[in-house]
């Protein structure tokens, strides 16, 4: 029996070191297989206290030993519980952030790659580009982040890329570019076209004058959204190109500007339609008479207007603010379709439409005339012409007169001319005016050019008229017969304004005497000009008068004899004592049959 005992005992302690072992090498199998330490196998609370089981630790995959199994700064506890993260991913949204760090630096949702979406991830976000990975718009530009970056090329963390004042978003509404701070390249930034000067950010010449946006305020101070900053009727950038300033109305003073800009081609343009029939001459002095001629018959003397000059320049130091400019703007220069649309004008206003006239008849050079007066503030303006070598005045009315005598004629006047300033101008290859000279002619300048008529112009004159006399009637001829009457009666009429009454030579049936006397013809007289002076002012014009006519048609037979009338002569003198005679002078005509 106690042999049985103990084999039964051996049995069993071997079977149970046999289940022993087996135990032992089940679980180290198991530690090598899961690589988890030892552990009984009824404990339920890991060692890292993450706030998860031992079987939720297995249910996640995390290790129990370690409370941050992917090491991104939050416990697997929280991951799971409160966060909803993965505790094995560091970026449980792979977008390039940490869990914590969307967590707790960004607030951004560390489940969702693309917080804002804005189609941008927010690790690119936070950090590649710098933007706020929370905000589709981070620099509130009105452009998402990916707009500006991947369509725009703008700055998405600068509301103004190219810092012109404008937002990108404001930029790309109105066309503009959010990349170029001028647009438009006029050398002002979008921002100030439309925030100060009120441009247009796309146009680089808002008014259309020629002149860019940029010129006008920085260069000119001129109005970029006024085409004429000074209403002178010349675009402010057309004056640049012709050299006037287009802020200075041209029309304030007679002076070069005025010259310049009021012969301008563009106002001269305006008047090319009567300057047509001024081309047809043949020559200068043709046109000159013909331009003056039209003038004295179409354009008024303003005295209104001339009265407010007086008061202007007379009272100028006692005249308010208001009345001077009210007395500018009454007074100012005319253009010269304005002098014709109104038909009235002054002296200012006669020269510029006169010289506009000229120009376009292909007469140059000229000269604009400023003349001064002893004794009188306002001055008066006139233009010359050149006539071979001699200046003629043209002043309003005919005839046109030369400069010496233009003299006398304003003394005859009570007016004393204290100096003249002459501007030449001719016009350049674009047809605009240019002052290429300019003098100052004095009183005893002026006075030395007086021509004093002779003996010799008598002979011009008596053959001139002759010629022009058959020309009329061509059915008469010149008899020397008459010529001994033709003086008698001459002789008669220089004493007593008379004719003789002799009785007709021999031969002769019937017989008239005509006469007719002129006391200006010396004053205007100069050979340059005599043939036309003497056809168009005296006394050619009287062989067309009615009541001449009929009775020259009675008659076949003719002579003619002119001469000074020494008993009758307008003496002008000046205050310095000299003087100037002008004789009458006297035209005789027999006829007879």
């Amino acid at each position: 029996m106690k042999a049985r005992f103990l084999l039964i005992v051996l049995i069993v302690i071997t079977l149970s070191s046999a289940c022993i072992q087996s135990t032992e090498q089940a679980t180290t199998q198991q530690t090598i297989t899961s690589h988890s330490p030892l552990i009984e196998s009824n404990s339920t609370q890991p060692e890292d206290n993450d706030g998860l089981t031992f079987e939720e630790e297995q249910k996640y995959g995390t290790d129990p030993f370690n409370p941050d199994t992917d090491g991104d700064r939050i416990n697997d506890g929280e991951e799971v519980n409160k966060y909803k993260t993965n505790p094995l991913k560091f970026d449980s949204d792979g977008d390039g952030l940490s869990d914590w760090e969307e967590i707790f630096s960004y607030n951004t949702n560390p489940l969702e790659p693309d917080t804002d979406k804005d189609s941008i991830i927010d690790g690119e976000e936070a950090n590649l580009y710098q933007t706020n990975p929370l905000s589709k718009d981070t620099d509130k530009d009105s452009l998402t982040d990916f707009e500006e970056l991947f369509t725009y090329n703008t700055s998405p963390t600068r509301k103004d890329t190219d810092n012109d004042g404008l937002y990108d978003g404001e930029e790309l509404q109105l066309g503009t570019n959010p990349l170029k701070e001028d647009t438009d390249r006029d050398r002002l930034w979008d921002g100030e076209e439309l925030i100060k000067y009120f441009t247009d950010s796309l146009n680089p010449d808002s008014d259309n004058d020629g002149l860019l946006d940029g010129e006008e305020v920085i260069d000119f101070l001129t109005n970029p959204l006024e085409k004429d900053t000074d209403k002178d009727y010349l675009p402010d950038g057309y004056e640049i190109e012709i050299g006037t300033d287009p802020t200075y109305d041209w029309r304030t003073y007679y002076n070069s500007e005025a010259f310049k800009a009021g012969l301008s081609k563009l106002l001269r343009s305006k008047i090319s339609p009567l300057s047509e029939q001024f081309t047809e001459y043949n020559n200068t002095l043709e046109k000159v008479w013909a331009i003056l001629e039209w003038i004295d018959n179409t354009i008024q003397y303003n005295d209104t207007k001339a009265n407010y000059v007086d008061i202007l320049v007379t009272n100028w130091s006692t005249l308010s603010d208001y009345q001077r400019e009210l007395y500018d703007n009454l007074t100012k220069l005319q253009a010269a379709n304005d002098t014709i649309y109104y038909k009235s004008g002054i002296c200012g206003d006669y020269a510029i439409l006169t010289a506009s006239l000229l120009l376009e008849s292909n007469i140059t050079p000229i000269y604009m005339l400023d003349i001064t007066f002893k004794d009188k503030k306002p001055s008066h303006a006139a233009v010359a012409v050149k006539i071979g070598s001699e200046y003629f005045v043209i002043d309003q009315h005919i005839p046109p007169i030369h400069i010496g005598s233009y003299y006398w004629k304003w003394v005859d006047d009570d007016m004393e001319i204290s100096n003249i300033t002459f501007y030449a101008i001719r016009l350049n290859e674009n047809g605009e005016p240019i002052i290429y000279s300019n003098w100052t002619w004095a009183e005893n300048q002026i006075k030395e050019k007086t021509y004093y008529m002779n003996e010799k112009d008598i002979e011009i004159i008596t053959e001139i008229v002759k010629q022009k006399f058959l020309e009329i009637y061509p059915g008469y001829t010149e008899d020397d017969r008459l010529k001994k009457l033709a003086e008698k009666d001459l002789e008669a009429i220089k004493t007593t304004n008379q004719t003789s009454n002799a009785f007709l030579p021999y031969g002769f049936t019937k017989g008239l005497v005509l006469w007719w006397h002129s006391e200006y013809l010396g004053l205007y007289y100069h050979p340059q000009i005599a043939r036309i002076l003497l056809e168009r002012y005296w006394p050619i014009p009287g062989f067309f008068r009615d009541d001449w006519k009929d009775v020259i048609e009675l008659c076949d037979k003719f002579y003619l004899v002119v001469d000074f009338d020494e008993n009758n002569k307008l003496i002008i003198r000046d205050s310095s004592g000299d003087t100037y005679e002008i004789p009458r002078i006297i035209m005789v005509l027999e006829i007879a049959n």
